[in-house]
């Protein structure tokens, strides 16, 4: 892009020093700082700007956890049997027996019988030896811990979110894979068969409709489901939990969908670096630190008598950040309507 329009972060530093008056005069700030400054109002950019986000839809497939035997098994272990651990007493569903030294299982529980207990503290140990109900076979645990229990989704009941994704707003309604005869009589097949010749005559009209909807929905929320989906998300963690029946609503292989709000990236979407309010916040930085720069210079006189004035330029800087983050808030923010970690 020109001069005026930069379409990378050199080009966007360049852009701010002379606005600060590059090179004209000079401008005392080291390329370490502008990078960090670039750095915090992209992400500002990202974080509270509705152009520096974008909806995206991350899949992720249900998956199940692993155990790992130090040697191969004694005897065949089957699938859907109940394994136990002989010291820690955990148990769990095998899923499926990859190798002599591996198996899938599902619906892991700990010593104590709890099901959401999916720690490494709270499973099978290393160096015990594990017991198949049905076929007798047996398996000692591999001797490291991190090696000889790797928990999937299916016990740990959450999905992995990356460093780009800052909100989740849904997850996309979980069907079966066959209609049933109970399809017919659920509230939702009901409301539908009752509504619509109602819509079509224009009694009650989409306003009764949309109401009606938000009844029920809100009925779903007291009411949960095994397929109601209540969503929990930290962005430091990296996890969205799903709080639901896994075990009743999902089967290994499945695959759920996010609906959630992912940051723009730069190196793809270079147009971003022209964006107006970014251009004026990162300026802003740059004249706040160089006002911070001079302020050790205070007072001091230079060839001509003029002297420094660090403060006013910090000051000046600082005003129009408080400016620019209002005028965010009341212009650039979309309101909070997801979950945010």
């Amino acid at each position: 892009m020109s001069s005026t329009q930069p379409a990378s972060t050199t080009e966007l530093k360049e852009y701010c020093l002379r606005k600060l008056g590059k090179p004209v005069i000079e401008v005392n700030l080291a390329d370490e700082q502008m990078n960090d400054m670039i750095d915090e109002s992209v992400q500002f950019f990202q974080e509270y700007h509705f152009d520096g986000t974008e909806v995206h839809y991350a899949k992720e497939q249900v998956a199940a956890s692993t155990l790992t035997f130090a040697s191969a098994a004694t005897g065949t272990f089957t699938t859907e049997e109940t394994i136990t651990g002989g010291t820690s007493n955990a148990t769990a569903k095998i899923h499926e027996v990859t190798s002599t030294t591996v198996l899938k299982f599902k619906e892991h529980k700990d010593g104590n019988g709890l099901r959401a207990a999916n720690t490494s503290g709270a499973t099978f140990v290393s160096g015990e030896t594990v017991t198949g109900s049905t076929s007798g076979a047996t398996g000692t645990v591999h001797g490291t811990q991190a090696t000889a229990v790797v928990f999937g989704n299916i016990d740990t009941k959450a999905l992995s979110a990356d460093d780009s994704i800052i909100g989740i707003r849904d997850v996309l309604p979980i069907k079966s894979e066959k209609l049933s005869s109970d399809d017919m009589f659920s509230i939702e097949y009901q409301f539908n068969l009752n509504s619509l010749p109602g819509l079509l005559r224009g009694s009650g009209g989409l306003s009764n409709y949309a109401t009606s909807r938000q009844y029920i929905d809100l009925m779903d929320d007291f009411f949960s489901k095994s397929d109601t989906r209540q969503i929990r998300f930290n962005r430091l963690t990296d996890k969205v939990y799903i709080d639901m029946d896994w075990d009743a609503t999902l089967k290994i292989g499945d695959w759920l969908v996010l609906q959630c709000y992912k940051k723009i990236d730069g190196t793809t979407y270079t147009e971003m670096y022209n964006d107006i309010f970014l251009k004026k916040y990162t300026t802003a930085l740059f004249k706040k630190q160089w006002g911070a720069n001079l302020i050790k210079y205070e007072g001091m006189q230079l060839p001509g008598g003029a002297t420094l004035n660090g403060r006013q330029i910090y000051d000046d800087g600082n005003t129009e950040l408080e400016k620019l983050e209002e005028e965010s808030q009341m212009r650039y923010q979309l309101p909070d309507n997801f979950y945010v970690g």
